[in-house]
Parts: structure tokens; sequence; C-alpha cells
């Protein structure tokens, strides 16, 4: 029986499309095994007879086809051009555009109306209206994709009205917000965003720039609200999307694109993301970690957030005309996408089926020649899908493999980082760069890793066995108490940095870092900071990341397990409950992404010896990962090395056997499963639970 599992690519309905080539290109993603699709734009503005008419006819013949087809449709209303979709050109004037006090155009890649403006509102209510009611009773339609790549960033006077509304509702008084900010403003009117980084005002507080960085991300979930909303009173039986943004968190800026995915996810009936692993200077072929992790974040806030998670674009090729370095090969997009899969999706997308055959991205992307005729990289999918579609047993209903390792974070962690950066003047915030350290090791030891929020730590971070807190500089009194019980009850929680050196208000806490909750969790404070210095290991000494503290025991029962030169603690172990705890004074995730020292792996190991999950003795290009369904099980294993390595896999049940999908190859596990990955390749073993 062939597998339903939802798959496909995105089709641009372009006005010079005839009818017979839309028939063509349809029928060839069917026969490439595709039965989703998402539509865009919906409106077939090129057929109607003014700016403020709109129109569905060849969207709806389309639809007509997926019907005929066997295939379904995401529509998509929102794709961040205004002008194709929701508010013509001829309504739009400058003072319904964003605007940003960093000058004008600052943020070009970003659509350019204001979407707090109440006219632009407006014009969506207008568009969802009309698109929703004239196509939701096509049989093809699956559902509607409101916000692709949700993000928004503006500094205008609509938005810093909502700021100042914000802050009411968080403070109450402005008597009260004076105290937090040491400010003296007479009402909330007065607060405004441009000043927010002045010296002196951040000297004495870090919170007018935080807030308003923190704003921004509850404006963007705010905003998805709005379309969610808005979606949903002209359609109560489709289910309604919202795509992220390619893991922001980890960008360079955070303040780009303001989305917390944490939050996000919560709005919508599916939770999606977009990637582009070789565009805007990416190339992950060297450090298939990074590329491991920015497909993760995003699968680990839907799972937080109990929705199910589409892939809705995946790149396919080359950037535009002239941008070398974008190329994407057969076997790096068949990789890719099966990575994708492995963060336990529910369906997927590539962007795009057809190249672009104008604008700055013209000839980019595609799995077509310019014509229209399928090449080698739909080829390459067809193949894919063969395989996936003979494996109904496997792909039809399956998840993630039950993580061990969970790296907790969120996204007030990286703003008060970044604030005391500057924001990452001149790149120096380093923040994303030590998490991925954490999560290259355990990556790197075949362990199954998820991101999860550390402002909603829960029943189901419990059953995890690892949590990491990298960089955990502000940590709340709430979130210490949920970290105390996720230890109490057998958890192995590790820290690096100076954790809790700052609280919810950005205040130090005055009996000294961590806090008193903290360092009774951890067995330490901190007496003093340094840098420069280094940890004594057996083969010299191993300098720390960026900074170290000084720390002091605060219960007699923890272990110290290095020290640095002057022979103060540089790792303690401290036992609380029925877990334990580690913690590092330096931010170690910085030193592990230069090197997985053989020093640091011995002692996080022996801490985490007991944690029954597989784990891997590989090269650091192979990436494994795990999904399974109600009766197998999978390892993912992708080479990105030039040459052949060798895989052993320890933690399987006694006496399985391995079969690989694609060539039909078999491997026995006895105590452990070793086989071979050629140069740049992929494999995939399943085994009965």
């Amino acid at each position: 029986m062939e597998s339903n599992f939802l798959f496909g690519a995105v089709y641009i309905i372009e006005q010079d499309y005839t009818d017979e080539e839309m028939r063509r290109d349809l029928t060839n993603m069917r026969d490439c095994g595709f039965n989703l699709i998402t539509l865009w734009p919906i409106g077939n503005a090129w057929l109607a007879k003014s700016s403020h008419e709109w129109v569905f006819s060849k969207t709806r013949y389309v639809l007509d086809l997926c019907q005929e087809l066997g295939m379904k449709a995401i529509l998509q209303l929102f794709g961040q051009n205004q002008a194709q979709e929701f508010m013509p050109d001829s309504a739009c004037t400058s003072e319904m555009e964003y605007g940003d006090q960093y000058g004008p155009w600052y943020n070009v890649d970003c659509m350019w109306a204001n979407l707090n403006h109440p006219v632009v509102r407006d014009y969506f209510d207008t568009y969802f209206r009309e698109a929703i009611t004239a196509l939701k009773d096509h049989p093809a339609v699956y559902g509607w994709d409101v916000f692709n790549e949700a993000h928004f960033r503006s500094d205008d006077e609509w938005t810093t009205r909502k700021y100042q509304e914000w802050l009411r509702e968080k403070y109450g008084t402005i008597e009260k917000l004076n105290k937090e900010w040491y400010r003296r403003y007479e009402s909330f009117e007065q607060v405004r965003s441009e000043m927010r980084r002045a010296p002196y005002s951040i000297w004495s507080s870090l919170l007018p720039a935080v807030e308003y960085e923190k704003f921004r991300s509850v404006n963007v979930t705010e905003i998805c609200r709005f379309l969610y909303d808005t979606a949903r009173k002209y359609d109560d039986a489709h289910p309604i999307i919202v795509d992220g943004t390619s893991s922001a968190v980890v960008a360079q800026d955070v303040t780009m694109r303001n989305n917390d995915e944490f939050e996000t996810a919560y709005v919508p009936d599916i939770y999606g993301a977009t990637f582009y692993p070789k565009s805007w200077g990416r190339n992950y072929k060297d450090t298939p970690w990074t590329l491991s992790m920015y497909f993760s974040i995003p699968a680990g806030a839907a799972r937080k957030a109990h929705k199910p998670y589409f892939v809705n674009e995946l790149q396919t090729h080359t950037q535009s005309v002239l941008t070398p370095g974008s190329e994407v090969n057969c076997e790096e997009l068949v990789s890719w996408t099966l990575m994708c899969i492995f963060t336990g999706l529910s369906g997927m997308q590539l962007w795009r089926w057809r190249p672009f055959l104008h604008g700055y991205q013209a000839t980019g992307r595609g799995l077509t020649l310019m014509d229209g005729t399928p090449n080698e990289r739909a080829e390459a999918m067809s193949s894919l899908m063969r395989v996936i579609r003979s494996n109904s047993e496997l792909f039809d209903n399956f998840c993630i493999s039950s993580p061990s390792v969970q790296i907790a974070y969120n996204y007030d962690v990286r703003l008060y980082f970044d604030s005391l950066l500057k924001f990452g003047e001149a790149g120096k915030s380093f923040w994303a760069q030590n998490m991925e350290g954490w999560y290259k090791l355990f990556w790197n030891w075949g362990m199954s890793v998820e991101f999860t929020d550390l402002s909603r730590l829960g029943v189901g971070e419990r059953q995890v066995p690892v949590m990491v807190l990298p960089g955990a500089i502000r940590i709340s009194e709430e979130e210490a108490q949920s970290l105390c019980r996720y230890v109490e009850n057998g958890g192995v929680l590790i820290a690096d940095g100076r954790m809790g050196a700052l609280d919810d208000r950005g205040c130090v806490p005055p009996e000294g870092i961590p806090g008193k909750t903290l360092s009774k969790l951890f067995g330490v404070v901190e007496i003093d900071v340094d840098s420069g210095k280094g940890m004594k290991t057996k083969e010299g000494t191993l300098h720390t990341g960026y900074q170290s503290q000084k720390l002091k025991l605060t219960d007699p029962s923890a272990r110290v397990l290095a020290v640095m030169e002057d022979g103060t603690p540089a790792v303690v172990l401290h036992e609380y409950g029925k877990g334990k705890t580690l913690y590092f004074n330096n931010f170690e995730g910085l030193v592990l992404l230069e090197k997985l020292w053989p020093e640091l792996k011995e002692i996080i190991s022996q801490v985490t010896a007991k944690v029954s999950c597989i784990r891997a003795q590989k090269d650091e290009h192979v990436h494994l990962s795990y999904i399974e369904s109600e009766t197998q099980k999978a390892v993912l294993a992708v080479n990105f090395s030039d040459k052949a390595e060798n895989v052993s896999l320890t933690g399987l049940p006694a006496g399985v056997v391995l079969t690989e999908l694609f060539t039909g190859n078999t491997v026995q596990a006895d105590n452990q499963a070793v086989f071979t990955l050629p140069a740049c390749s992929h494999a995939v073993y399943v085994y009965e639970k």
C-alpha cells in the first residue's frame, strides 16, 4: 500500500502560464509522487478589471486539476508581497508603510505594508473574506497559510501605541515602570522606542532596551493571532498554518525578524517552517550539526505547542542569477529532505516546482528546467518518494524517537544576553554559538537532541533524562523552581556561563550569582570573574570560553571534577533529589564548538552514562537522527564527508536486523551495529520494534 505522507512543492501561478502548461506541471508533480502543493498567489490580479477586484478563476482551475489528479492544495493567503495579495499599490499610502528608525528600507526583505495599521488590517479582512469564501468549498483545499515566514519590524506611530499599551498592561502604573526602569515618565504615552538604547539609560537598567525587543516578538505573535482569527471567521473547517522564520533565534541579529517561535507556534492549527541551507551565505556542508540544529528548533517549538509540524519551504537550487555557492545537487536535496522528515514533521513541501522567470531570484530555485521540464533534481525526489510511498508502515504515521537530551532556552534569555553586548554590535553576540557547541557534542554522540522552552518546563521535560542550559544568564525564580523539580525527579541538568546572573527584571541576585535557589541546586556561588585563564587537565591547560567564574562550593557534598589554574572549581557535580547537576564555570559551548576536547567529553559522558539511548561512534561529518511508527524504528544516516565513513551504533535491541531502505542491505545488531557510508551519501536503516 502506498504511503499517504503529505509531500509536494510550492506552485506559483504565473500570469503567463497557459492552462496546458499548468496541467502538464501538475501531472509531472503527481508523477513525482507529490500529493500536496502550496498555491500562490491566490488572487489572479492580471485578470482583474481594477486594482480593488480579486479574481480567482486560475486558482480554481488549478484546484480542479488537483482534484482530478488526487492532490490537495494549501492556499497561501499571505506570502509577504502585499501587491499580489491583500493590498493593491493604489491603496497603500506612505502613511500605511512600515517605518524603521534606522532609515527607510533598512529591512528591505520585509513586506512594506505596516501590519499594525488599521486600514492595512481592513484590507487583510477584505481579502481573506473574498478568497476564502470563493475557494473554501473546493474539495482539493487542504488548508490556509495565513503568514509565510512570520516576522515584522517597524517603529511607526501605530506600533509605538501598541507598545505603550503593552507596557501599561504589564506594569499597571507608570510609577512601577519608573521604578523598574530608573526613569521619570508621567504617562505611558511618553514612552517611545527611539532612545531605548541610550547609554546612560541602559547603564541604569536593561529594561528599556529589552522590553521593546520583547514587545516586537509579542507583536509578531499578535499579528499571527489576528490573521488566524480573520481566516477562521470565514472558514471553521480547514486547518490554518503559520510559518516560522528559519530558526531566527540563532541568527546573528535576533531583532531583525523578532519571531519567538515558542510563542507563535501556539497560534495556528499547524506550525510550519522554511529553510534555505545554501542561501544568504549559508553552507553547512562542513558543519552538519549546524544544519541539524537549524532544522530542529521550529520542530521543537511545534511539539511544545502540541501542534502538527510542516516544512513548507525547503531550498531546491540556486538563489538567483549571480549567487555562486547556492547551487543544490541531488544528494544535498535528498539528504536535506530526509533530515527534515526525521525531525518528526507531518507534511513537507519544496520551494519551488519551477524556477523564477523574473525578479531578483530569476533562474533561481526549482525542480525543472526553465521551460518547465523536470530536471535531475525532480528525478531524485521522485526516486525518494517511491521509497517513502512503498514504506507506508513507517511513514504514514510516525514521530521522532523520544529525545535523550533537551536544550532549554527562551527568547528573553537571548535578548538579555544581546543587550549586554549592545545587541550584536559589530557581531559580538555569541549566544547562538555557545548553544551550538552543546548541540554539537550530543549530536556527535548520536544522541537525539530536542529544543524546549525554559519558561514552560513541565511534565514533558521531566521525561527527558538530560537538560542543557547554554548561556542562561537570565533566569526567573519561577524558572529556577521548575529546574529544581526537574532535577528532584531524576533529571541530569548541565549549565554553563554566568548562569542566573540576572533575574527577569535584569537585576543581579543580591545574595550572589546565581541566586539562592540555583546555588542550592548546583552547589556553587560565584565569588569573582576572570578571563584568559584555563582549566587544568591531564594533558595541560584547556583555555576556557570567553570568560570564567571563580566559584565557591555552597554544599560540602558537591564534587569538584576539574579546577582552574589557580585551584578554584571549574566543573562541579552536585547530587540533588533523585538527579544531579553539572556546572561549568565558563561558556563551555564555545570550547566544544571549537573542538570536542577529550577531557570535556569524558566528564560529560561519565555524568550521562546511565542514560538509556542509542549512541554512536562516527566522524563529525556524519549526521544521525531517529523516527518511529507503531511497529518500526528507523535511523537516518547522512555522510557529508567527501570520503567513506564508518558508523558504529550501540544501544540497539540485541539481535535486531537493520534493513536499509534504498539498497535492501541488512546489518545484524548484536552488541553493536556497524555499517559504512560512501562519500556524500545517505541511508535509512529500519528495524522492527
